[in-house]
């Protein structure tokens, strides 16, 4: 509970613990001493009155900051509903923050797949590479071999003079043995050398068929190495994106609980306050009970008294008619005297008028300032005796009117105690449909359940409002939840001080203090304050309490 909330508290309630004290030990020690004093019962009565509307007053304003706090509860709703969007927010961002961790996940996953697939296929690339190298040498070799077998054959035919030489053909003609077989040698040889040519053509196009195959083989190499360094750049890409994808979940986990933290405490500060001012109007409310109850216990004092003095007046009546009759007379006897006394003054006056004025005559242009001086004077007092007049005509004026105002409030009681014997006392306040009764209602604005104090009526804004019986205004006021309201002050009736309230009005037709007969227009209906629409709130209070208006309809 807030400090400046319990304080406030305990100071309200400690004064009028004071007031209903000194209420009731006046209730009770002035008894039989006090009992012939009516005025004095009734200044207690006004005592108790002017406390118990300070107890009202103090009663409105707690339930003015019961309203503020309401009203501070729907804009802590309305951030709650947002702190709650943000809490979804937060949630959608964490969720697609593990999708992205996932998804880096994945990337990282498929680069290190990758990575394995380039050095599997690099180090076959290297294998292939080795094989074409060792080809390529073999080849070589090959070739060296076919290149000196082909020399030594051309340079052993040049040495013969060439295998188809004159020579030869002379000698194969004429039927040489040997040349036969020289010749049949010499196509052996050209046989030979013709397929150490073919063989070392094959050589030379497999040779450069390894080459291109080598070259090949290479730029493979060269592109897997390439994609090799591009799939570092993307494993570390994929890590990096993982890890700011992690601190990042973590970050928005961190808020996430921070703003339900934040939302928690929020919701129990504000529950908090209401409930403490909600108690401190509660503790108000009982007060003003207690108040309404000494005051019931004096009014009756008040009735008992009024009827001891009525019984006295009889006997008492001829005595005062006889004082006034001899008041009367002492007072014309005082006229005739005061009469005469003015006369010889008005006589005084005049003489001493024409003395002056024959002074005046006589008397340089001093005399004649002075004598002027002593008639403003002499005027001066004239009007002061005047104002003195005009003053005690005034007072008289007001206290008649007291007397009057008093004797009135007699009638009201007296007309309030005989309409209690009747079954219903108050009239309903417009022809209009209830729209709500009293009673537990969820709130249509704050949202929680509270006491509905009152009835509702439809209608629309601008219908008049009525009294619902005769009264006088207790008070026109205007707060956040009430809006515009009067409230009507029946006196007593079946026991209990009656008030009657009227909310959420348009405008007044009554003023504080002003007394109002039953069926008179009190207001027009509206929907100021708290409010979701033209209506009226009817409340009926029983010494403060709010009770439900249908058992005094």
């Amino acid at each position: 509970m807030p400090e400046h909330t319990t304080v406030r508290g305990r100071r309200v309630r400690s004064r009028l613990r004071g007031a209903l004290v000194l209420a009731v030990a006046g209730a009770v020690l002035g008894g039989p001493a006090l009992a012939a004093d009516l005025d004095d019962i009734r200044d207690r009565i006004d005592r108790v009155e002017q406390r118990e509307s300070q107890a009202e007053r103090d009663r409105r304003t707690a339930q003015e900051q019961a309203t503020d706090l309401g009203v501070e509860l729907d804009h802590t709703t309305e951030a709650l509903q947002a702190a709650d969007a943000r809490w979804r927010e937060t949630t959608a961002r964490v969720e697609q923050a593990r999708v992205v961790l996932a998804e880096a996940e994945a990337d990282l996953a498929d680069a290190e797949d990758e990575a394995e697939r380039i050095e599997s296929e690099l180090a076959v690339a290297r294998a292939n590479e080795a094989q074409i190298e060792d080809r390529l040498e073999v080849n070589e070799t090959e070739q060296s071999e076919s290149r000196s077998t082909v020399g030594a054959i051309a340079r052993e035919s040049y040495k013969q003079g060439g295998m188809g030489s004159l020579a030869t053909t002379l000698d194969l003609l004429s039927g040489e043995a040997d040349a036969v077989d020289e010749m049949a040698m010499a196509r052996t040889v050209l046989r030979v050398q013709d397929q150490q040519i073919r063989q070392l053509a094959t050589q030379e196009a497999q040779q450069v068929a390894e080459q291109d195959r080598l070259a090949g083989v290479r730029n493979d190499i060269d592109y897997l190495l390439a994609l090799a360094e591009a799939n570092v750049v993307a494993k570390d890409q994929a890590r990096a994106a993982a890890d700011e994808a992690k601190t990042g979940l973590e970050a928005l986990e961190v808020q996430q609980a921070e703003d339900l933290a934040d939302l928690e405490a929020e919701k129990a500060r504000v529950l908090a306050e209401l409930e403490a001012e909600q108690k401190v109007s509660d503790d108000l409310a009982a007060e003003l009970q207690e108040l309404a109850s000494t005051k019931h216990g004096l009014v009756a004092q008040e009735q008992a008294e009024v009827q001891r003095i009525a019984e006295e007046e009889a006997r008492r009546k001829a005595a005062e008619e006889a004082r006034r009759k001899a008041a009367e007379e002492a007072a014309a006897k005082k006229a005739a005297e005061e009469r005469a006394a003015q006369r010889a003054a008005e006589r005084e006056a005049e003489r001493q008028r024409a003395a002056a004025a024959d002074a005046q005559r006589r008397a340089d242009a001093s005399a004649q300032a002075e004598a002027q001086r002593r008639a403003g004077a002499a005027q001066a007092e004239a009007d002061a005796a005047a104002r003195r007049a005009q003053e005690a005509a005034a007072q008289e004026a007001a206290e008649r009117e007291v007397a009057q105002e008093r004797a009135s409030r007699d009638q009201q009681r007296e007309q309030a105690a005989a309409q209690a014997v009747s079954g219903s006392y108050l009239s309903y306040p417009m022809n209009a449909p209830i729209t709500s009764e009293f009673g537990m209602r969820l709130h249509p604005v704050l949202g929680i359940t509270v006491l509905h104090s009152g009835t509702d009526f439809g209608a629309a804004c601008g219908t008049p409002v009525l009294a619902a019986a005769d009264g006088v205004v207790h008070s026109t006021p205007y707060d956040n939840s009430r809006g515009n309201y009067v409230v009507l002050d029946h006196g007593v009736q079946r026991g209990v001080n009656l008030t009657t309230a009227y909310l959420h009005l348009e405008s007044f037709a009554v003023s504080a203090g002003q007394s109002v007969g039953r069926g008179q227009v009190v207001g027009y209906e509206g929907t100021t304050g708290t409010s979701t629409g033209c209506h009226l709130h009817f409340e009926t209070r029983e010494n403060g309490t709010p009770v439900n208006p249908r058992s005094w309809l």
